[in-house]
């Protein structure tokens, strides 16, 4: 066995073990030992021989933030490293010469954070050296809800023993896990804490290494790939002191080994493991938000089921603890006094094999019953049902602990509601297959819930007609149910009304108060529109419509026809909201945050909650929306104060003012002006800025992002929306939080997005006016402080790369065709290959480069059905040049992966030879690759696109070719 070491490749020594003939070998001293004892640094060390072996890590060349090392914390003994379920994994590297044919024991302390689903019927892997094609090497592992499993090739089977279901290792507590191998018996065992927990008969044959493996911690040998981009089937959690040893454990020396272990520790008793995620390990990034909610590590969707109780306000939302990507989903949870200081809690739903959601635990709502306090309904996620969602309901155990936090809470087994097929919904069925987002509260004694769906005609199980998305009511006396259906509270006609979709998501129906706060009789219902195939529109838009709900008739009668856009963004999106004890309706939110997945496994998170607004009906009729007064409450240090102003003279003193984290109020009397412009994170000299615009002819107020980032892998363009104006003046109300950006008009209608700017002096602000003498009335700017009780860490960029080099002939395909290419041999490329199309029509978007020059984003698709699709092959060439600048060479990558028939390549143009290439990851969507070819500045180099594949996937996409040339 061998491990990296500073670039070298030491040896592990493992020492050869041969089983007594027809006996049985106890376990021996370790061969290897990992302590996970470091402090520091990126490396473990392998203790019997003394060898470094390399822990990988997102963050050990991070992209956003400064580097840092893995995360540690204390474990049973000394210190234990923490997975962090998509990044983290020490390789060492060779086959090792520990002779399975004589027994084999693996050990190991793990304290699991979270299980993953199980995804290709993978186990997690905590330790393997293994080939599961030729059924060789071994693993030890999690399957499904912590099932502790060991396989071991035989060369003709891979044979696997599995403990005892409900001797799961169990999450937030070490346990200790042993698997053997008995020769003599020829039975692999299981233990857990001393105790045997599962065994399996092996063949009558001795087991198989798998030499040409490395052995991975924490990392399946063969994962799956997730999104083109994360490697699933990883552990997450803490481990301690794993050992392999030669020989076999029998149940007395396991019972004896661990009765020694806890022995030996301080007060005979396992510690308590601190697993809980620090948000210190984002700091200094650049585009993480600062005083907006969200988790403090990986992915989240919409915050959702918000409820005041006992002084407090809870929030929870749609969580993947295991990595920033879409799946396994859990209920984060979050506790404030004002909805905007938060505090973490642990999770507070997880799949489990004995409720109603054991394959996701997805959006619902909260409602206070009473003296046990809130109950929680969710969205239960089934596969093995024909209709795989369901509504489910959570009750805390505060009745038996008092603890207002509500930190724990127990998932009933049985569903609350379920859609059978056939369900009537006005026009034809509800869409049995989707329905979800229980929205639930309770009336008069009446309890309400509203589930998100669509109606459809079916064929026997095949959908012939989608009518439209809706909303089903359900009522009851009790949480528990049972429920009665009453029909679709409201619905959309696709064939009149497209822009609500075809299946309604997370709809919510909250009473609208009048600007004092009186009762109104109007409520509000809000939605998110859902398409089955891929939409362009789909996770961009809120709908609303205003009207009044009739209780009688189970039924929702809007004011008009057409919905209505929440927000103007394209960001806003999944609504929750609630009524808050002094009246208000609250509406939370998620703000997307448009990166590739790329960015989100390089980053560590995505998305965050939007700010909690404030919903009333204004004298007029319309929607007034404004942040919740709470917000003010995050202000800092008042920056600027101008009264009765020129807007030239305002600009004059906003020019001392800056940051990355803002609150900006602003009323103007436009007098005569044609726009008023407000510019946020702009650079002195305006190569980034984010521009808010009000154009008084148009009555329109938009932002328009075309240089809000120098990054071609940033989403840009212009948004925006008709508003009046408010009495005759504009009123603004900006909150910047790096890259989230909230701007409110009139108190009537929003602007939510996304900037990222690359600059670090991309922190100015600036007001501007075409035409007219409007007049500044008043401007107020504060510093904001964040939202979770620590100290902002400032933000860390990138120092500038050098810009004395000049671009690759038509580095980005901008002029339509291939001009300054060659086509060396094949069809596959051609000027039809180049294309502005930002879909492939049949799964997502490209993610290709948007840049100033190139707004349209032009890019080569190497897919052409007109020229052989995927069957044509063919090489294409640039321009030979001088390397030049830092010599790094980045490009946008997609397509098939196969290295050797399918790249895009670096190529000395002297003698041909292949300085760097990149493969695509069986996706269209580009991620982007860097060659540090620093070594061949001054060599002339051209770019070679090589498509010599012919089967499925046989094609590769480039754009953005970024290649510094030396000028002559």
């Amino acid at each position: 066995m061998s491990a990296a070491v500073g670039g070298a490749v030491v040896p592990l020594s493992f020492a050869p073990v041969s089983a007594a003939a027809g006996g049985r070998s106890g376990p021996q001293e370790p061969t290897a030992r990992w302590d996970f004892d470091e402090r520091s640094g990126a490396v473990a060390r392998e203790a019997v021989s003394g060898s470094a072996t390399p822990v990988e890590h997102v963050f050990d060349d991070a992209r956003y933030k400064p580097d840092s090392d893995p995360v540690r914390r204390r474990g049973v003994r000394g210190r234990a490293l923490y997975f962090d379920g998509y990044s983290t994994c020490v390789t060492a590297e060779g086959p090792g010469r520990l002779d399975l044919a004589g027994g084999v024991t693996v050990d190991v302390w793990i304290a699991p954070y979270a299980y993953e689903h199980g995804i290709d019927g993978k186990p997690q892997a905590l330790v393997n050296q293994h080939d599961p094609g030729t059924r060789t090497g071994f693993l030890l592992g999690l399957r499904r809800f912590g099932q502790v499993v060991f396989q071991l090739g035989f060369g003709t089977e891979l044979i696997e023993v599995k403990g005892a279901p409900d001797r799961p290792a169990a999450k937030g507590r070490w346990s200790h896990v042993a698997a053997t191998y008995d020769p003599a018996d020829r039975r692999l065992r299981l233990y857990l804490d001393g105790r045997l927990i599962g065994t399996a008969t092996t063949p009558d044959k001795d087991p198989e290494a798998a030499p040409g493996e490395p052995l991975l911690i924490g990392k399946h040998n063969r994962p799956t790939l997730l999104n083109g981009e994360f490697h699933a089937n990883m552990y997450m959690g803490l481990m301690d002191s794993l050992a392999i040893r030669p020989g076999t454990l029998d149940d007395a020396t396991a019972r004896r080994e661990h009765a020694e272990k806890l022995a030996a520790l301080p007060g005979h008793r396992v510690p308590r493991p601190d697993l809980a995620p620090h948000r210190t390990r984002f700091d200094g990034d650049r585009h993480r938000p600062q005083f907006h909610m969200l988790p403090p590590w990986h992915w989240m969707n919409e915050p959702h089921a918000p409820v005041y109780f006992k002084g407090k306000y809870h929030i929870f939302y749609q969580h993947d603890p295991l990595g920033p990507f879409w799946g396994q989903i859990h209920w984060g949870h979050a506790v404030s006094t004002d909805m905007v200081h938060w505090r973490d809690l642990p999770l507070a739903l997880a799949p489990t094999a004995d409720s109603a959601g054991p394959d996701g635990i997805w959006s619902g709502s909260a409602c206070v019953d009473g003296d046990r306090g809130p109950v929680l309904f969710f969205t239960g996620g089934d596969d093995r049902l024909p209709h795989r969602q369901r509504t489910g309901l959570a009750v805390s155990t505060y009745q038996a602990d008092g603890d207002t936090d509500l930190p724990t809470w127990t998932m009933r087994s049985q569903p609350v509601t379920e859609a059978p097929a056939g369900l009537p919904a006005g026009p034809g069925t509800a869409w049995a297959e989707n329905f979800r987002d229980p929205f639930v509260w309770e009336e008069d004694g009446v309890w309400y819930q509203l589930v998100g769906s669509g109606i459809v005609d079916y064929d026997g199980a095949q959908v012939t007609r989608k009518h439209g998305g809706t909303a089903l009511l359900y009522t009851a006396r009790r949480p528990e149910g049972p429920w009665t259906y009453r029909g679709p509270l409201h619905r959309n006609d696709l064939g009149t009304l497209p822009e609500p979709g075809e299946v309604w998501e997370l709809p919510v129906l909250l009473p609208l108060p009048g600007p004092r706060g009186r009762r109104t009789g109007k409520h509000i219902l809000l939605i998110c529109p859902w398409w089955e195939a891929f939409n362009p529109n789909a996770v961009k838009h809120t709908y609303y419509w205003i009207g009044t709900f009739d209780k009688r008739e189970h039924r929702f009668v809007p004011d008009h026809d057409e919905p209505r856009e929440f927000d103007f963004g394209e960001h806003f999106t999944g609504p929750s909201g609630f009524v808050t004890p002094d009246g208000r309706s609250v509406v939370f939110s998620i703000t997307q945050d448009r990166r590739t997945e790329q960015q989100h496994a390089q980053s560590g998170w995505a998305h965050n909650a939007g700010m909690p607004v404030s919903l009333s009906l204004r004298q007029d009729g319309t929607l007034g929306v404004e942040p919740i007064a709470e917000a003010a409450g995050l202000r800092g240090r008042r920056l600027a104060r101008i009264r009765q102003s020129s807007v030239a003279e305002a600009n004059r003193r906003l020019a001392g003012v800056s940051g990355d984290l803002l609150d900006i109020s602003a009323v103007i009397e436009p007098r005569g002006a044609r726009t008023i412009t407000l510019a946020v994170r702009a650079c002195a000299d305006g190569t980034e800025q984010t521009l808010l615009t009000y154009d008084m002819a148009e009555h329109r107020f938009l932002i328009d992002r075309s240089r809000s980032s120098l990054d071609p892998d940033v989403r840009k363009g212009v948004h925006g929306g008709n508003v009046a104006l408010d009495g005759g003046r504009l009123t603004l109300r900006v909150l910047l939080d790096r890259s989230m950006l909230e701007a409110y008009v009139n108190g009537t209608n929003s602007i939510t997005s996304r900037v990222y700017p690359t600059r670090e002096d991309a922190t100015g602000l600036r007001l501007t006016s075409e035409g007219g003498s409007a007049r500044v009335v008043s401007l107020d700017v504060w510093r904001m402080n964040g939202a979770y009780g620590t100290p902002v860490v400032p933000a860390a960029y990138d120092p500038p790369r050098p810009a004395d080099v000049d671009a690759l002939p038509n580095h980005d395909f901008a002029t339509g065709d291939l001009t300054g290419w060659t086509v060396v041999a094949g069809t596959t490329f051609s000027d039809a290959n180049v294309t502005t199309r930002t879909d492939w029509g049949w799964g997502g978007p490209f993610h290709q480069a948007e840049t100033e020059d190139d707004p349209t984003g032009h890019h080569l698709w190497g897919f052409n059905p007109s020229a052989g699709g995927d069957g044509a092959t063919g090489v294409l060439r640039s321009t030979p040049v001088v390397l030049g600048g830092d010599g790094v060479i980045d490009l946008l990558v997609s397509g098939g992966n196969d290295p050797d028939r399918l790249y895009a390549a670096a190529v000395c143009a002297d003698d041909g030879k292949v300085l760097a290439r990149a493969t695509g990851r069986g996706t269209e969507q580009y991620r982007r690759v860097a060659f540090d070819l620093s070594a061949h500045i001054g060599d002339r180099i051209y770019i070679e696109i090589v498509d010599r594949a012919d089967g499925g996937w046989g094609h590769i996409n480039v754009a953005d070719v970024n290649v510094p040339v030396r000028r002559s």
